[in-house]
């Protein structure tokens, strides 16, 4: 197997495992398939029935999954409690703050992103909701391609009493997966324990349902019955922010504003969770390393 061959297959095994980690299942059986066609034409892999027969296997384990996930009624009843957990921390309220977030989203998703790193740092400056401000100046910084400057925020960040240990710890493991997910090999500062200071955040601040990824159900039209699967780029309240590829066109004028969908999974550090939603918007990315990418907000239902 030539070098370049490994690496390719190395680097799509990896992508293939993060997406499949993150329940992003469609993704993952993408990346499988592509390996099993890269070593039936390569001339060294293609004499590897071992590892043939073990991508089929991950393969079939996947679509089991997808399968099972299918057959799951619309709407699996949640307990009360979680339901008003759900709804609660959908009820962002349209304060000032709230305001300043949607404006740095919207900065951040149209690939403004020095100025969206402008805007997120003055808000985490503000201590507003400052584990989700850390997470977008990450995403920036990946986005932009500088893994070296949010290495050196995530060094800023241990040294100062912005966040516990625990939040820490996230977001070493947020950023290593992001990192992971690029192909980007800059070392992360390790964690270390030290007497903290105390410090109050807002209760309000704290309530904040995050979203990690997506999964679409589509019931009707060209893609009727497919799962479209999406990593979350970015949230302001209940409305996501995911990405389209330009080679996805079809799919990008399907969701025209003021779709329906009825069925969506969506992911969260709390629980996963059926709901329904509306695209509220569609855009074209001019700006950034995305130009040319479609941006779509989607809208989650809070019952």
């Amino acid at each position: 197997m030539q070098t370049s061959e490994k690496e390719s297959i190395g680097r799509l095994l990896k992508e293939a495992e993060i997406y499949r980690s993150h329940g992003l299942l469609s993704n993952s059986r993408a990346k499988y398939l592509e390996i099993l066609s890269m070593s039936r034409k390569s001339s060294a892999i293609s004499k590897n029935q071992k590892f043939i027969d073990g991508i089929k296997s991950k393969i079939r384990a996947v679509e089991k999954s997808l399968d099972e996930l299918r057959k799951r009624p619309d709407k699996p009843q949640l307990n009360q409690d979680m339901q008003a957990l759900i709804k609660k921390l959908f009820s962002f309220s349209k304060t000032e703050a709230a305001a300043a977030i949607e404006g740095a989203v919207a900065l951040a998703k149209f690939g403004q992103y020095e100025k969206a790193l402008y805007e997120f740092h003055l808000l985490l400056s503000q201590g507003i909701l400052p584990l989700v401000m850390a997470k977008n100046i990450i995403r920036c910084h990946v986005a932009l391609k500088k893994p070296d400057a949010a290495a050196e925020e995530f060094s800023k960040w241990l040294s100062r009493d912005l966040f516990s240990f625990d939040e820490l710890a996230q977001l070493r493991s947020f950023t290593a997966a992001a990192f992971e997910k690029e192909g980007i090999h800059t070392p992360l500062p390790e964690l270390f324990t030290r007497p903290r200071k105390t410090f109050s955040v807002n209760k309000e601040e704290e309530t904040f349902l995050e979203i990690s990824a997506i999964s679409i159900h589509l019931q009707n039209g060209p893609f009727q019955s497919e799962n479209l699967d999406f990593e979350v780029h970015f949230q302001s309240a209940n409305t996501v922010t995911v990405h389209l590829p330009s080679t996805r066109k079809e799919i990008a004028e399907f969701f025209v504003p003021g779709t329906r969908l009825d069925n969506i999974e969506c992911y969260s550090p709390i629980t996963v969770f059926r709901s329904s939603g509306t695209v509220a918007g569609k855009a074209t990315i001019k700006h950034g390393p995305k130009r040319g990418d479609y941006t779509l907000d989607i809208s989650i239902d809070a019952d």
